[in-house]
C-alpha cells in the first residue's frame, strides 16, 4: 500500500477539530462515501427539531446535527475576509447613532383607570375621569441612568447590544440575563407601586445587572409540545424543581397550588436552564422573565432559538478560501488544469495528519480519482460531507464569478455592491471598480426586529419591576438621520432665538419650538422688521468694523475672528 498526501485547505477549527477542504479530481465521490469507507462516519445532516426529552433544556440548533452545525461559526467567521468585513460593517451600521433613543410609550394615561391614549383628551372614554398625565419624567432619569451603566462591567447597553448583534451572526440568538432584586410578601402589601394581594409569593423589585449568556449553556426549557415551560421552581431556592405533571392546577389557575416547602411562597414557571460546560447537567435555572433572547434572521421554536445566517454561506466561502489556496486556477481561462467539479470537507481531530487516500500496489490509477479514501483516527471523531461545484457557473472553465459568490455573501446582511454608474457622482472609485454600502432598508428591518423582540421585553421587565413603563426603547431611524440637529446646530438655533425673541426648548438633544408669532427678520438688518430704524448717533450695528456683519442668504451671521482685523477696502481687487 502506497499513501497519496491529499492536498488540503484549512477553513476553521475549534475545539472539537478542524475543518479541512480536500482536493479531489475526479471519481464516484458519492460510492466512496456510500461503501469503500464504512469505518469513516458520514454527517448525519439531522437537524430535527424534535424534543428528546419529554421536558427540560433543549440544545441549540447551531450545536447539534451535520458538519457545518459543529463548527464554531465564530472561528470560522473570523478567519474568512468576505464575512468578517460583511458581519463587522452591518453591526457597526446598527449602532453608529445615538442608542437607545428613549420616546413616550403614550400622550396621556388617566391617572384613575390607567387607560393609555395616544393623543391628548379631555375625558377619558372607559371611566368618564377627566383627570389625566403624562409619562414620567423621573422613571426616564432612572432609565438613562441605568442604561449608561447596565452592569458590574461599565457597559452601557449600547455596547451590550452591539456585543450581542456578534451572537445574531455566529449563533442566531442572542441571549442577555436579567439579574433582580426580590423582595419576600408574606401578606397584602405595595411592591414597586402596586398592591400584590397574595401572600407567600417573590416579587421583583429592581434590576441589579443585564449581563450577556451564552446561548449553547443557557437553553430554553420546554415541554412535550415544544412549548416554552413545563418545569416550576422556587425563586429563592432553585435547587429543586417540579415537571408539570407532578403538580396540581384547579380551575385553569396559572400556577400550582403546591407551594415551596423551605419558604411556602407561591412556585414560578421556569423558562431557561444553564447547563455545564459540554454537558447536559442542569447547573443553575432561571425564570421565564429574567432571560431575553430574540433571534433575527432565521427564529425557530417560536422565537426562542434561531439559526446563524452564516450556516448558508459557508459553502460560498468554503470556494473562496479554496480557490484561493491553489492560486485561482478555475479563473484563468488559459489554465488547462482545471479544479475538479467536487471536493471534500472533513470536520474532526487531526484530520490533517490521519486522512489518507489509499492505493493497491497492482492499481495503477491516481487513488483519488478511484476513490478511496482512509481515516486514521476513531471514526467518532471525525464527519465528511460533500461540496458539490458541477452546477455552480463560474467552476471549470464557465464564467468567472468570484464577485458573484462575494455579493451573495454580503446580500444577506443587506450590504449591495455599487456599480460605476450608480457612483458616477461620488467621486470616483477604488482600483477593485466597485464599491459597497448598506440599504437603510436592511438596516431599519434589524432594527425594527431588534426593538420588537429584545427592547419590548425590557420594558416588559421594567413594567414587572417599577409597576409601569412610560417609554418605549427605539433606535434612530436611518432615513432621519439627515434632519438631526448636531450639537453645534442645536447651540446656533438657541442663538438665533434669542436674538429674535422667540421661545425655544431643548429636548433630546434637539429643538422644540413651540406655535407662537414670529417676527421675521428685516434681511437688511439684524432688528426685528416691525421695530423702528436707530435714531441718529445710535449704533445701527454696520458701522464699527468689530460689530457684526448683516447675515447672509443662508441667515447666519458672520463675525470675524478675535485675532483678524476687518478688511480694508483698499486691500480689494477690482
Amino acid at each position: 500500500m502506497t499513501d497519496d498526501e491529499p492536498r488540503t485547505t484549512t477553513l476553521g477549527e475549534d475545539d472539537g477539530g478542524e475543518l479541512v477542504a480536500i482536493d479531489w479530481p475526479d471519481g464516484d465521490v458519492e460510492q466512496m462515501l456510500g461503501g469503500q469507507i464504512s469505518s469513516t462516519p458520514q454527517a448525519s445532516g439531522g437537524r430535527s427539531n424534535s424534543h428528546v426529552d419529554d421536558v427540560g433544556p433543549i440544545p441549540r440548533i447551531s450545536d447539534r446535527g451535520g458538519v457545518w452545525s459543529k463548527l464554531d461559526l465564530q472561528s470560522f467567521t473570523l478567519n474568512s475576509t468576505e464575512l468578517a468585513t460583511t458581519v463587522k460593517r452591518f453591526r457597526d451600521e446598527m449602532y453608529r447613532n445615538q442608542f437607545p433613543v428613549l420616546t413616550p410609550a403614550f400622550a396621556a394615561r388617566c391617572t384613575n383607570c390607567g387607560t393609555s391614549y395616544d393623543e391628548e383628551r379631555d375625558v377619558c372614554e372607559v371611566c368618564g375621569e377627566a383627570d389625566f398625565e403624562t409619562p414620567s419624567r423621573a422613571q426616564k432619569e432612572r432609565l438613562a441612568e441605568l442604561f449608561a451603566s447596565v452592569n458590574d462591567d461599565g457597559q452601557s447597553l449600547a455596547s451590550l447590544m452591539k456585543y450581542e448583534e456578534n451572537y445574531q451572526s455566529f449563533n442566531g440568538v442572542s441571549t442577555i440575563l436579567a439579574r433582580l432584586q426580590y423582595q419576600h410578601v408574606e401578606s397584602e402589601t405595595q411592591v414597586a407601586g402596586r398592591t400584590v394581594e397574595s401572600a407567600g409569593r417573590w416579587e421583583a423589585t429592581a434590576i441589579d445587572e443585564l449581563v450577556h449568556a451564552d446561548p449553547s449553556r443557557v437553553r430554553p426549557v420546554l415541554d412535550e409540545q415544544n412549548r416554552h415551560g413545563g418545569w416550576w421552581t422556587c425563586p429563592a431556592h432553585r435547587e429543586e424543581y417540579w415537571e408539570h405533571d407532578a403538580l396540581t392546577f384547579e380551575d385553569g389557575a396559572d400556577h400550582p397550588v403546591e407551594v415551596c416547602p423551605e419558604c411556602h411562597a407561591r412556585l414560578e414557571e421556569v423558562g431557561y436552564a444553564e447547563v455545564k460546560h459540554r454537558s447536559n447537567d442542569v447547573k443553575r435555572l432561571f425564570l421565564k422573565h429574567e432571560v431575553i433572547d430574540w433571534a433575527r434572521h432565521f427564529p425557530i421554536l417560536n422565537g426562542l432559538d434561531g439559526r446563524s445566517p452564516i450556516l448558508p454561506l459557508i459553502k460560498l466561502q468554503a470556494i473562496l478560501q479554496w480557490s484561493r489556496n491553489y492560486e485561482l486556477q478555475y479563473l484563468n481561462p488559459q489554465n488547462d488544469q482545471q479544479l475538479p467539479d467536487k471536493f471534500l470537507v472533513a470536520y474532526g481531530k487531526n484530520v490533517r495528519e490521519s486522512l489518507r487516500a489509499s492505493l493497491s500496489e497492482e492499481e495503477q490509477k491516481n487513488p483519488w480519482e478511484e476513490g478511496r479514501l482512509m481515516y486514521e483516527g476513531n471514526p467518532d471523531d471525525v464527519e465528511i460531507d460533500i461540496l458539490d461545484l458541477s452546477t455552480s457557473a463560474g467552476i471549470n472553465g464557465r464564467e468567472p464569478m468570484v464577485e458573484r459568490l462575494m455579493s451573495q455573501i454580503r446580500a444577506m446582511f443587506g450590504v449591495s455592491d455599487a456599480f460605476e454608474n450608480e457612483l458616477s457622482d461620488a467621486g470616483g472609485l477604488n482600483a477593485e471598480g466597485t464599491q459597497v454600502e448598506i440599504t437603510n432598508g436592511a438596516v431599519a428591518s434589524a432594527h425594527q426586529d431588534t426593538q420588537d423582540k429584545a427592547l419590548d421585553t425590557l420594558c416588559q421587565l421594567i413594567e414587572r419591576v417599577e409597576g409601569h413603563c412610560d417609554w418605549e426603547l427605539a433606535y434612530v431611524a436611518p432615513e432621519s438621520e439627515g434632519e438631526s440637529l448636531s450639537p453645534l446646530e442645536v447651540l446656533q438655533g438657541i442663538e438665533k432665538a434669542q436674538q429674535t425673541g422667540t421661545a425655544v426648548a431643548v429636548e433630546d438633544g434637539q429643538l422644540q419650538i413651540p406655535d407662537q408669532e414670529i417676527t421675521p427678520m428685516d434681511p437688511e438688518t439684524t432688528t426685528p422688521a416691525d421695530e423702528p430704524p436707530p435714531e441718529e448717533g445710535e449704533p445701527d450695528g454696520g458701522g464699527d468694523a468689530g460689530a457684526a456683519n448683516p447675515p447672509d442668504d443662508t441667515g447666519e451671521t458672520n463675525t470675524p475672528a478675535p485675532d483678524q482685523p476687518a478688511s480694508d477696502p483698499s486691500d480689494s481687487q477690482t
